[in-house]
């Protein structure tokens, strides 16, 4: 309870070629540890190695077993995972669009599974965007797009020189936000066309294309979520402290002394998610 927003909050040759060749940018220890942990996870966890996740919150809480819980964070926090006694409970910020809450799911997933301590700054924007010279958190962003969105299916929809119809193409599939699916395939070495994409996505001109291909986007249980279901916590935590919290059953004092805290610390976090 007292680490409860302490702890961590991703060239190519013609079109008519018959094969694409790719020149992937050199991947650093870090990008490769984080991809080959995802991999790892995602054999462990019986899914296939070319398919998205049907659904990144089912897969995490069951066939994990780890905690989440989706609630409003402060702005400016995408979200964090926490210690417990007996595993940790990941965090997500669910006033964030869909596609940036799957991409957080997974980077703190990532945190847990590539064995990161628990004295890590909570996950802004800017370090799952990328701007981080952290190497936990490069290796958590490696494994939330390989967990995500595994290199071996991206690579089966990009035959060709990408255009933003791609990259729109590529996000539905595996519920990704535009501008990271073209991080992935920029990754991956897909595209030689990184900065023209890039600067198309800024312009806005992703919107028409999501318009008119109008590609059916994961239907997951994080994109079913209301603003009125939160905080949503896992069924694990649904008789805990925490919960007796949210629901006004139990005081700060009351969770304070149950789990031996600081009671200035539990009313922080409790108003750090909206409690």
């Amino acid at each position: 309870m007292e680490a409860w927003i302490r702890t961590a909050v991703l060239g190519v040759p013609s079109r008519d070629a018959a094969q694409v060749r790719h020149y992937p940018p050199v991947a650093g220890k870090d990008t490769n540890t984080g991809a080959k942990r995802a991999r790892e996870a995602r054999a462990a966890l019986g899914l296939s190695p070319t398919e998205p996740i049907p659904c990144i919150l089912t897969t995490i809480e069951v066939d994990a077993a780890t905690p989440v819980v989706i609630c409003r964070l402060p702005d400016g926090i995408a979200g964090c995972v926490t210690p417990t006694d007996d595993g940790s409970i990941v965090w997500v910020n669910g006033t964030q669009f869909p596609a940036r809450q799957r991409f957080t799911l997974a980077h703190e997933f990532g945190h847990i599974r590539c064995g990161h301590d628990g004295r890590l700054a909570v996950d802004t924007f800017e370090t799952l965007s990328g701007v981080t010279t952290d190497s936990r958190e490069i290796q958590a962003n490696a494994f939330a797009a390989e967990v995500l969105a595994p290199a071996a299916g991206v690579r089966a929809m990009v035959t060709a020189e990408p255009t933003l119809e791609t990259i729109v193409q590529v996000a539905a599939r595996f519920g990704l936000s535009t501008i990271a699916a073209l991080y992935r395939l920029n990754t991956l070495g897909l595209t030689r066309r990184y900065k023209r994409l890039k600067d198309e996505i800024d312009g806005g001109l992703h919107d028409e294309v999501w318009d008119r291909l109008a590609p059916p986007e994961l239907d997951d249980a994080i994109a079913r979520l209301t603003p009125e279901d939160l905080p949503r916590l896992s069924p694990v935590l649904q008789h805990s402290a925490l919960a007796a919290l949210i629901a006004g059953a139990a005081s700060v004092h009351d969770v304070a002394r149950t789990v031996g805290c600081d009671p200035a610390k539990v009313a922080a976090g409790a108003g750090a998610i909206g409690v």
